[in-house]
């Protein structure tokens, strides 16, 4: 693996999410479809194929242990990671605490219903998510036990923004609608300056140690360019374009700089959010955000792969986005990748 590539490659995880082994052994964790709350909780812990009597084992059927690739994949700081969903019965600070105690990680996910809910969610609203998940986050760090003083709880790992926003931006704007993939990038790029917003407020100790991810194809669809493009083979500083490519889409997208802007066109200030006002349609959209969402991608990003791709298909996207970087990122320490297999989701 060249230099650069490994550099950004800091953390990189074989995801699998399956039915129970791991929630049997917390005494807040169950089973269930998600409830009303801000959030829902995934177990994180370390598989390795079938030892179903310890903490953190998942079967031999389905999942990773099918796959023969996995010490290709460590070499690309790709690790075996099983996620299990809970639904946390009582209180949160407490299960974080046991499993904090018992050695797993959790993943914090964001109730789906704050960008889908009717009249209200910002998938409803033409996608600008700020206002909704700065208050929603700002009610959920308030709350929740994953944040106290400062500090997040040292069991959280990460936070999940959004489960395949692409699909729930088609379901929004109808099924094979072009603009959906356009739609969820803003939707979540918008619903990330909410997150900073909400830990600015209530003063998160910086740097923020908790990685932010979205569950995103990796092949956008409908995609205005291909990668067969000439713009698609430059760099982004140098006018290339994202093409089908969906962690280039969103480096795209997450980069603007905070505050207003001026045009020669229209001298007076613009308020922060969609661009240019009032309301372009979502295709032709930027997102201007109230935070450094850029900064913060390029620090605290974990990409997500959904299904099961090949260890080729892997290497090449973020090949792919290695070369899409500026020279002056190259070198960031940067964290970008997770491989993900979903069974038994909640709904």
């Amino acid at each position: 693996m060249a230099p650069a590539m490994a550099r950004w490659a800091l953390f990189c995880g074989l995801w699998a999410v399956r039915a129970r082994p791991v929630a049997e052994r917390l005494s807040g964790c169950g089973d269930g479809a998600l409830g009303p709350d801000l959030a829902s909780y995934w177990l994180v812990s370390t598989w390795h194929g079938p030892a179903p009597d310890r903490v953190g084992s998942g079967s031999a059927a389905g999942g990773h242990a099918n796959r023969t690739d996995l010490s290709e994949l460590r070499e690309f700081n790709v690790r075996p990671l099983l996620l299990h969903h809970c639904v946390v019965h009582g209180n949160v600070a407490d299960f974080l605490d046991e499993a904090w105690m018992t050695g797993l990680r959790v993943v914090v996910e964001l109730q789906p219903l704050l960008f889908v809910e009717p009249s209200v969610g910002c998938f409803m609203t033409n996608f600008d998510c700020y206002q909704r998940i700065k208050v929603a986050y700002r009610q959920l760090l308030s709350q929740s036990g994953i944040w106290s003083d400062g500090e997040y709880h040292p069991a959280v790992q990460a936070l999940l923004l959004a489960r395949d926003p692409v699909a729930l931006a088609s379901a929004v704007l109808g099924e094979g609608d072009v603009r959906s993939a356009q739609a969820a990038l803003l939707g979540v790029v918008s619903a990330w300056d909410g997150v900073l917003g909400a830990e600015m407020d209530l003063g998160v100790a910086r740097p923020v140690p908790l990685d932010i991810t979205v569950l995103l194809p990796m092949a956008l669809p409908a995609a205005a360019q291909t990668s067969t493009d000439a713009c698609f083979r430059k760099k982004a500083s140098q006018g290339g374009c994202a093409g089908p490519h969906s962690l280039r889409a969103m480096y795209m997208t997450a980069w603007q700089v905070p505050g207003y802007q001026r045009t020669l066109d229209l001298p007076d200030l613009t308020r922060r959010g969609f661009w240019p006002p009032p309301d372009p349609p979502i295709e032709e959209a930027v997102y201007v955000p109230h935070n450094d969402v850029f900064s913060s991608f390029l620090s605290r990003w974990v990409q997500m792969f959904p299904g099961s791709p090949s260890l080729a298909e892997i290497v090449n996207y973020l090949r792919q986005f290695q070369e899409f970087l500026p020279n002056e990122y190259a070198s960031s320490g940067g964290k970008y990748s997770s491989l993900v297999e979903l069974n038994n989701t909640p709904v």
